[in-house]
């Protein structure tokens, strides 16, 4: 895994781009170690164990916690989970509380404060989701579990994108055996 460490440190959102916006986006969050914990693909169905269907049944309430959350096409597989997550509406006004007591807030949290996912961003929707599933699956199983650290998102620019992304996810199980993140 060397060859991928200085990757895998490298930002990958898109620079400038606020993902607390209105749109749709793609995500894709592996296992660790791309173990395939949720379950297996038999005759090109995804068939769950006990924590995919925990890793199923937490995605589904991701719309149910955040009022401008739109769920599309979404596949939990083996080892990894495929989903389009939609943001609807603008986001409430949040004025941040340094605004109001500049001298009361500490450089060091104005810091950690940039780097942390802004409410309603995609990387709080995710991060959300990776740790409820986590301590559901924890809880409940005797198998090691864990995500990898980050996850993939691709911002979906329009229709044609839309619709290749949705038979991707679709396909997925009925292609497994050519998928890149494929593991025995």
């Amino acid at each position: 895994m060397a060859k991928y460490d200085s990757f895998s440190k490298k930002n990958r959102r898109l620079s400038g781009y606020d993902y607390r916006w209105e749109g749709l986006y793609f995500i894709t969050i592996c296992t660790q170690g791309r173990e395939p914990i949720f379950g297996e693909v038999r005759a090109g169905k995804m068939i769950l164990s006990d924590e995919g269907q925990i890793a199923h049944e937490y995605w589904l309430e991701i719309a149910q916690l955040w009022p401008r959350v739109l769920l599309g096409e979404f596949v939990v597989m083996p080892n990894h989970v495929h989903g389009i997550i939609g943001l609807e509406g603008h986001l409430e006004n949040q004025q941040v509380r340094q605004e109001s007591k500049p001298s009361e807030v500490p450089e060091k949290n104005e810091f950690m404060a940039a780097l942390s996912p802004k409410a309603g961003s995609i990387s709080r929707i995710i991060n959300w989701y990776k740790g409820t599933c986590t301590k559901a699956i924890k809880r409940g199983s005797t198998n090691f579990f864990g995500w990898q650290p980050r996850f993939h998102d691709r911002i979906i620019r329009n229709q044609r994108e839309l619709v290749l992304i949705e038979n991707y996810i679709r396909d997925n199980p009925a292609k497994w055996q050519d998928d890149r993140f494929f593991k025995t």
